[in-house]
């Protein structure tokens, strides 16, 4: 379904017509006792934020979005930014806005490919 590669992301913000969306932090950023909404309501955000960078991509007419969201290093299963990115670019809410089989999927970032109008 999507390109996967490997190798530098940072080669990514040379494509032209992108904008980057920083999901790292949002996982990892401070202390455990610092956050002040439950771990599953921000990885809900995470998704709902994604959904929302790809719609107003699709209106501005954008080429790619480059979602950074590090590398998991958690147990199988477990929900991260990275799961939540994924898990949006392979549902039905993403097909309207994304061309899946140009999509790149890489270990520490994904990149969609956006649809033109």
């Amino acid at each position: 379904m999507f390109k996967k590669e490997n190798g530098d992301w940072k080669k990514y913000r040379e494509l032209p017509n992108s904008i980057e969306i920083d999901f790292h932090f949002e996982q990892s950023y401070g202390r455990k006792n610092e956050w002040k909404e439950p771990y599953c309501n921000r990885m809900y955000e995470i998704y709902e934020k994604a959904l929302e960078a790809l719609k107003k991509a699709y209106e501005e007419q954008r080429d790619y979005v480059i979602f950074t969201h590090g590398h998991s290093t958690s147990r199988r299963g477990k929900t991260t930014a990275r799961s939540q990115i994924r898990s949006l670019m392979r549902s039905k809410e993403s097909t309207p806005y994304i061309i899946k089989n140009e999509s790149i999927q890489h270990y520490s970032v994904f990149v969609a490919a956006i649809r033109k109008k």
